[in-house]
């Protein structure tokens, strides 16, 4: 495993950010409001974390499901797992074996 320095880190960061925004589950980005950037930055970290620790995709859901629970929403099944698999494709590609 490669510990990652502050930019990389913060790249990394940014980058699931912006796919959170773009799973969007609760619909804040349809008129691209510059206030809703970090409308999902409290998803991240625990995110980043599960994808670290190599967690499988129906953890990964597990805690996509307790964090819409938390939004007061529920989540579509597809959507869920298609969100779940295009972050793993990501962290795989992009970032394996790294950490902070």
């Amino acid at each position: 495993m490669r510990r990652l320095g502050k930019e990389e880190s913060r790249k990394r960061y940014r980058e699931l950010r912006e796919l959170w925004n773009e799973f969007d589950p609760i619909g804040v980005f349809g008129d691209w409001d510059e206030w809703s950037l970090d409308e999902y930055e409290d998803c991240c970290g625990p995110s980043l974390r599960l994808l670290e620790q190599g967690a499988t995709a129906s953890e990964l859901e597990a805690y996509v499901y307790s964090a819409l629970q938390r939004m007061g929403i529920e989540g579509d099944d597809k959507e869920v797992q298609d969100f779940v698999k295009k972050m793993q494709e990501w962290f795989q590609k992009n970032w394996s074996e790294t950490y902070v």
